[in-house]
């Protein structure tokens, strides 16, 4: 019989019987005015009033808007609000108006200049065999993250027993990094699509045609119309992993290698070249580290899709054009609505992968979404490993905390659903899992939906929530959220709390 694979429902602790804080906030505010309600007119009308109160106050608690209640919708919308209070204009980059300057060996140095959700930023290049590699750093979560090019083997054509294997693999790979004391503090997986111009493809079909077949021919004639039809809808698709590591998490290491800047990218490098030399079982081909201008390269075509293929054509005039200069890997505007996020060349919409399958699935359930035709899309899912020693220590202090507010609910006559029971089971199942050997990780999925025109983004968003359909796993969309949802689809590692 073949495997089966489960997730877990998301966690969300309450606080006070089945309410979290936030709804507990509102439940006590609405108590509160109805007492004062109660004092004030102390006739027929206060009871009214004061039921009123709290009836209104119970609904906003329960009722869900968009996925969400209102406790959560709060700190979104005012979030949303001070944002556009402080920039209704967007993001627009001072690097083209503080011109280019000229260092004492002749290189040109632009300024560097990111938006808001990328501040702190900033690319290293970090010396590596013959050459560097780029070690994206964030100085205010003191991490590094390394960019790895891969390229998946052929997964949908193996049987199921290889599949498996393939998946036990990919876990013995996570678990590596969660052991007590490893610098990893988080590893991000990014499948996306990218606009690939016609001439490419015609490119591949004059390099690779039959000689024998005349230009003139009916069948040359047919397969030239066939691309020039397929161009403009034509999309490329690219794999890549990021390795983040963090001064906190290798503070006893980073001492040893003496500390600094330096250190810490020599360490990232190093648990960069340790899980690509674990990715082999996988069989996940890891092509190289990305270069500072590679890694450049990808977080600019993140915001400037459409004008890629014209900085490719650059490298065609020499292999130091190729990429993307660091300091100008940000875009030059944008502008947040709230429910899109407008780049320099693109529209786009970010989703949150809210729910995984709420029943057994197997190893091809991602499929749909993963291989999609046609329309541009990132999908991307950070990986935060708990170490060992942690994890079984929240998994013991969850476990007591489910039998308490079993207890709990029991005196105070709330029902036990059957949302909170799955919830219960899979507390102790994690903990059965952590005594068993297994590693615990904490992940989080993002899928961005891109397009030239607004319009054309609308067009675009139906197959992508069709596709996360057949997947079995839900989207919400980032409302008010748009700009800081984006940069969770780039291989910053970001996405988690």
């Amino acid at each position: 019989m073949s495997r089966r694979y489960r997730f877990g429902p998301i966690e969300r602790r309450p606080v006070i019987g089945p309410l979290r804080a936030g709804q507990f906030a509102i439940l006590a505010s609405g108590a509160m005015l109805a007492l004062a309600a109660l004092y004030a007119l102390r006739n027929v009308s206060g009871v009214v009033l004061a039921l009123l109160l709290m009836g209104g106050a119970t609904v906003l608690i329960a009722l869900p808007v968009g996925g969400r209640t209102v406790d959560d919708w709060l700190p979104v919308v005012a979030g949303w609000a001070l944002r556009r209070s402080r920039a209704s204009g967007g993001y627009r980059s001072s690097a083209p108006e503080a011109g280019t300057r000229v260092d004492g060996a002749g290189e040109a140095q632009n300024e560097l200049s990111l938006p808001m959700e990328l501040t702190g930023l900033e690319l290293l290049a970090a010396p590596y065999g013959g050459g560097e590699v780029g070690v994206l750093r964030d100085s205010g979560a003191g991490t590094y993250t390394v960019g790895l090019a891969v390229r998946g083997g052929p997964f949908i054509l193996r049987d199921g027993a290889e599949q498996e294997q393939t998946l036990a693999a990919w876990g013995d790979v996570l678990a590596s990094t969660a052991r007590d004391g490893s610098p990893v503090r988080r590893v991000q997986w990014l499948e996306q699509t990218f606009p690939q111009p016609g001439d490419d493809l015609a490119a591949h079909f004059q390099a690779n045609r039959d000689r024998a077949v005349p230009d003139h021919s009916d069948l040359v004639h047919s397969y030239v119309e066939l691309i020039e039809s397929a161009a403009p809808t034509a999309t490329g698709h690219e794999n890549l992993v990021g390795v983040q590591i963090s001064e906190r998490r290798g503070s006893r290491e980073l001492r040893r290698m003496g500390g600094g800047v330096e250190a810490a990218c020599q360490l990232a490098l190093r648990e960069a070249e340790g899980l690509a030399e674990r990715l082999a079982p996988v069989g996940v081909v890891v092509s190289g580290l990305l270069q500072p201008r590679q890694y450049a390269a990808h977080i600019r075509d993140a915001y400037d899709p459409f004008g890629r293929h014209g900085r490719e054509r650059l490298a065609h005039a020499g292999a130091t054009r190729a990429g993307v200069e660091p300091a100008l890997m940000g875009p030059v505007a944008t502008e947040e609505s709230w429910a899109h996020y407008r780049t320099d060349s693109a529209w786009h919409t970010t989703w949150w992968i809210s729910s995984w399958p709420r029943s057994d699935v197997g190893p091809m359930f991602l499929v749909p979404l993963l291989m999609q035709a046609g329309v541009l899309r990132r999908v991307a899912v950070t990986i935060e490993p708990v170490p060992y020693s942690i994890a079984m220590r929240r998994a013991e202090a969850a476990h007591t905390a489910e039998i308490a507010d079993e207890v709990q609910r029991s005196r105070q006559g709330f029902v036990t659903t059957a949302r909170t029971r799955r919830r219960a089971q899979a507390v102790s199942r994690r903990e059965e899992e952590l005594a068993d050997g297994h590693a615990e990780v904490h992940f989080s999925g993002w899928v961005c939906g891109t397009a030239r025109t607004q319009a054309e983004l609308e067009r675009t968003e139906g197959p992508i929530e069709h596709a996360a359909a057949l997947a079995r796993v839900g989207l919400q969309r980032a409302y008010g959220q748009q700009a800081a949802a984006f940069p969770n689809t780039i291989l910053t590692a970001g996405g988690l709390k």
